[in-house]
């Protein structure tokens, strides 16, 4: 729209510039007025070449197209800026929510690693081999590191807002003693 509104806004002011003289009077009260039409005491402001006046047309002519031209140039050069810069925000606004996520998936499983009594991985045959105390700790050790590092630079209001809605479970190599592992 705004690039439609310059076009004939470009295309329109050569063609009023073209009509007509511009006179300049001052009434009785002292108010100022402009005319394209004379009137007892006007004196011109403006003028426009006569028609039969060809001295300078074209070189007029050329350097109105070359302007247009060079109007036309820049505004699309500022609706493609324009469009990078939107397209630039979207991009950081996706990665902002990826991040959110995946913060609040780091939340769930660190959560769920400090509440379980007994961890377990799942060996290559499905069944589940419990960790020592030790290694539950550990667990939960890198389970937190995974989370602080997960959230870092996320919002803290944004981190805890998610973190009652339901995610899926993060790719860990341990999990809570819940009825689901995730691996």
């Amino acid at each position: 729209m705004r690039r439609v509104v310059v076009t004939a806004w470009l295309i329109w002011l050569p063609l009023c510039a073209a009509v007509a003289d511009i006179y300049r009077s001052v009434d009785a009260q002292g108010h100022v007025q402009y005319s394209d039409t004379p009137s007892p005491g006007a004196e011109l402001i403006s003028s426009t070449p006569s028609p039969d006046m060809h001295t300078g047309d074209a070189s007029t002519s050329n350097s109105a197209t070359s302007r247009d031209a060079s109007l036309m140039q820049r505004g699309d050069q500022i609706s493609r800026q324009l469009a990078e810069q939107a397209a630039a925000r979207a991009v950081a606004q996706d990665q902002a929510e990826a991040r959110s996520k995946q913060c609040q998936q780091a939340q769930q499983m660190y959560q769920q690693t400090i509440e379980a009594r007994r961890l377990y991985k799942v060996g290559p045959d499905g069944e589940r081999q419990y960790l020592t105390d030790d290694e539950a700790d550990q667990q939960r050790v890198n389970d937190r590191l995974a989370m602080q590092s997960a959230c870092e630079g996320v919002s803290d209001q944004a981190a805890a807002g998610g973190a009652t809605s339901s995610a899926a479970g993060s790719a860990s190599s341990s999990s809570a003693g819940s009825p689901a592992p995730t691996q």
